[in-house]
């Protein structure tokens, strides 16, 4: 008995892996055909664009004979199962062979044809690979990907996160890598002259590369490198950061930059204009076109910003493809945007107290206030227009808080001028919104707490979404950020976990170390 159970038990298994298979060594998928094959009649197939609206369909002279394109096919089916449909129609078989004449498609040996919401939209014309098929069926109206465009050719592509870290680990030359997204106007202008430099510099042995960070297997690169626009350009020597391209953006000046990073002079605190992307789909008001702008407009949302704020930046992400969606989508409304900072008045009209302000107009006539940040919210809201509760109150700030005694909180006219007065100090650069931040700050806390009887050392915060300047100066590109000073002619990047025990033990040995070396000296003496 007991053998026939692990008999049982062992063909079960069997059963069952034959329907597994091993992707990347480590990652297990369930084989699913999603594939429709039996579409016969042209009523069948008419009743399956009125009910799916992406729909990409292989016609095929003879299915048996075009295993290899057939394999990829289903491979996609598996990957797009839930956005997409597909359907396979062999035009060499009993019926179906009428059908393909009623439809007038005369495949030699296959072609494929994409339907949008119940019509015929176009022919598919990239790469017969499953990276690009995937890539079509998730945005059909989408420009040709980066990757496929054959003036990139030269720019080294990485798919995922994970694997552009590998690649900083295995390969140590010069390294300039865009991070992107899709609709990003600012992103399309650049990739041409991007392209072109990888082109010129590819037999000098500097690598170009790129990653569309719009994928979900690589939001966390935008977390890792706090990116709040697009592009952004990054330059690695030896697997390591070690700057943020700020130059002009065309092929001479990158091309310039990567041959002697050194010899040019880098833009601090850049800003491009958002009014000047052309490709944009937001409406950017003026004072003058505020009103006649809106008076025939019976939905629109007015997002009310200044440039250097980072909450703006990283609204402004969302908020454009928010914007794109409603226009592919044919949703009704209007996105808009107003500087506040060349259009003061506007925002004292409206009352704009902070940034960004999220305001709703119906025919020029204000509504309400709309308390949103995300693209998928902002459409819903969109889709139907509806006075939202009023927000939880805001939370405390750090320095509001009660644990938070002995935090020394600095800003951009106190940061020099204190630092130089202290033997140690341990400062967290940080932003509210942060989560890594959230949870760093009771441990933080707790340290400064502990350490409160130490005169020679302090614990410090800087607010980096308010003190900009020092920030910038510091060199701040992620949070939290935590660097150690000494009299601010000593200043090392800490490194060390972030619990309370761990900033403990890093500033008692900084301390016992500044203790033996002036020993030493006046031993010396």
């Amino acid at each position: 008995m007991k053998y026939e159970r692990t008999l049982k038990q062992c063909l079960l298994l069997a059963f069952i892996l034959q329907y597994i298979y091993i992707i990347g060594g480590n990652k297990v998928h369930i084989k699913t055909n999603a594939v429709i094959e039996d579409i016969v009649e042209l009523k069948d197939f008419k009743k399956l664009l009125r009910t799916k609206t992406n729909v990409l369909v292989l016609f095929a002279v003879n299915v048996k004979q075009n295993t290899e394109h057939i394999k990829i096919f289903k491979e996609v089916s598996a990957e797009v199962r839930g956005t997409g449909t597909m359907v396979i129609i062999d035009c060499n078989q009993g019926e179906k062979k009428k059908l393909c004449k009623k439809l007038k498609v005369s495949p030699d040996p296959i072609v494929l044809k994409h339907f949008k919401d119940g019509e015929y939209h176009k022919d598919y014309d990239r790469q017969m690979s499953l990276n690009s098929m995937v890539n079509f069926m998730r945005d059909p109206t989408g420009d040709l990907p980066w990757e496929e465009d054959p003036l990139g050719k030269d720019v080294l592509h990485f798919q995922d996160y994970f694997g552009f870290m590998k690649h900083l680990k295995r390969h140590l030359k010069p390294l300039l890598v865009m991070l992107y997204v899709p609709w990003c106007g600012f992103c399309k202008r650049l990739r041409p002259e991007f392209s072109k430099a990888a082109t010129e510099l590819k037999s000098e042995g500097f690598i170009l590369g790129a990653m569309d960070v719009e994928r979900k297997e690589n939001t966390l690169a935008r977390k890792v490198f706090n990116l709040t626009g697009f592009p952004t350009l990054i330059y690695f020597e030896s697997g390591q950061l070690k700057q943020y391209y700020e130059g002009e953006n065309n092929k001479e000046a990158i091309v310039a930059f990567m041959r002697d990073p050194a010899s040019i002079p880098l833009k601090q605190n850049k800003e491009l204009d958002w009014s000047s992307d052309t490709n944009s789909e937001i409406v950017h008001l003026t004072k003058q076109g505020f009103e006649p702008a809106l008076k025939d407009e019976k939905s629109v949302l007015v997002m009310f910003y200044a440039p250097w704020c980072g909450h703006c930046k990283r609204l402004k992400i969302d908020y454009e493809k928010a914007a794109l969606e409603m226009k592919n989508k044919k949703i009704p409304g209007i996105l808009a945007a107003l500087d506040v900072t060349k259009e003061t008045s506007i925002a004292e009209q409206y009352k704009v107290k902070g940034y960004p302000t999220l305001k709703y107009f119906v025919n020029a006539q204000y509504k309400y206030d709309v308390h949103i940040r995300e693209a998928e919210k902002i459409i819903e809201f969109m889709k139907d227009p509806k006075e939202p509760p009023p927000p939880p109150p805001p939370e405390k700030s750090w320095e509001e808080e009660e644990d938070s005694s002995n935090i020394l909180f600095l800003n951009d006219q106190t940061f020099n001028s204190t630092l130089k007065r202290k033997k140690h100090a341990l400062v967290m650069f940080y932003a509210p919104w942060c989560g890594h931040c959230k949870n760093t700050k009771p441990e933080f806390n707790a340290a400064a707490n502990a350490m409160k009887d130490e005169s020679r050392i302090i614990f410090a915060a800087v607010d980096c979404t308010r003190d900009t300047v020092v920030c910038s100066n510091q060199g701040v590109r992620g949070y939290p950020t935590l660097k150690y000073f000494s009299y601010l002619k000593v200043k090392v990047d800490y490194q060390g976990g972030r619990k309370r025990e761990d900033f403990i033990a890093f500033l008692k040995n900084a301390s016992e170390s500044s203790k033996s070396n002036q020993k030493q000296i006046h031993e010396e003496l």
